[in-house]
Formats: structure tokens, sequence, C-alpha cells
């Protein structure tokens, strides 16, 4: 959109946090023990007859929704193609909260890899990448991980290096 065309900025949107994540999966059952039993989500409800079950981390209603997929695909998609790359939950602040978490998942059968000294990753049972990292920074004033450059116009160019600057 050019910058003659676009409206007022009293008028812009405004995004205020990510309201929650659905994912289409194979089984329903290996989604309850990943996302519950695993990552000790709670579940909160079910919708569309029995096919979709939500999650919720404490604060939402549900910040993951998972639905019985309609349509087979044959095998995991190709890391780097369009499409959803990762999902993260924080897990605490320290490295020993990171090392606890690393046990826990290991104790129930998945294997960490693409590890940092903050964070590390499991595959759900569909494939999905599911982050786990602790955020030892500082907490805004509002209790909340502040993520975000400066400016949104930093933050684009931190996560595009090729947007204006």
């Amino acid at each position: 959109m050019e910058a003659a065309s676009r409206p007022p900025a009293a008028a812009a949107l405004t995004v205020r946090e990510l309201g929650h994540v659905s994912l289409f999966v194979r089984d329903l059952d290996a989604a309850r023990r990943f996302y519950g039993d695993v990552l000790g989500l709670r579940e909160t409800g079910t919708g569309k007859g029995g096919r979709l079950v939500f999650f919720s981390a404490g604060r939402h209603h549900h910040d993951v929704s998972c639905e019985l997929a309609r349509a087979e695909v044959p095998g995991p998609r190709p890391h780097g193609v369009p499409g959803l790359y990762h999902i993260a939950f924080e897990v605490g602040q320290s490295q020993e909260e990171l090392a606890a978490a690393r046990r826990w998942v290991e104790a129930h059968g998945l294997r960490p890899f693409g590890e940092t000294e903050t964070s590390f990753s499991v595959r759900d049972p569909d494939g999905h990448q599911i982050e786990l990292y602790v955020e030892p920074r500082p907490r805004s004033a509002a209790g909340r991980t502040c993520h975000m450059a400066a400016s949104p116009r930093a933050s684009a160019a931190t996560a595009n290096p090729k947007a204006p600057r």
C-alpha cells in the first residue's frame, strides 16, 4: 500500500496479543496426551461434535486448539516452505527451569533438538515444532515479557532484513 493511500494513523489496527493457535491434527487422543499430559495445558472444552479440543495455559479460554484433520498429506512438510514454523511456550525464567523441562519431555519419550542457551524444541504427534524457552530478561512494568523491538518499524527491520530502515 502506498503511503499516500494509507488511512490516518488514528484508524490504524492495533494488535494487542496473540489470541490462540489452531492446528489440524491426525489423532485427537495423541494431541490430548501431548498438549495436556506433556505440556500441562488444561483442556477447556470441545467442539464440532468432538472433532475439536481446546487447551489453555491459564489466561485464555484456549491458547491452542486442535481439530481433527479432514485430509491426509503424505509425510511431514519440508522445513522452510511457507506455513507454520513453530509454536513457542515459555516454561520459566531460569536455566534450572529449562533443564527441568528438558528432563520432563525426555521422560515422556520426546527427543529435544535445536537447543540454544535459552530454549529447545520437540515435535508434537503431528510433527509441529514446539519450542520451550525461558525468558531470563527483565519483565516490563505490566509483567509481560517484551520481545518486540522499540518500534514497529525497527521490529519489521529485525524480522525482515530488506524492510525499510
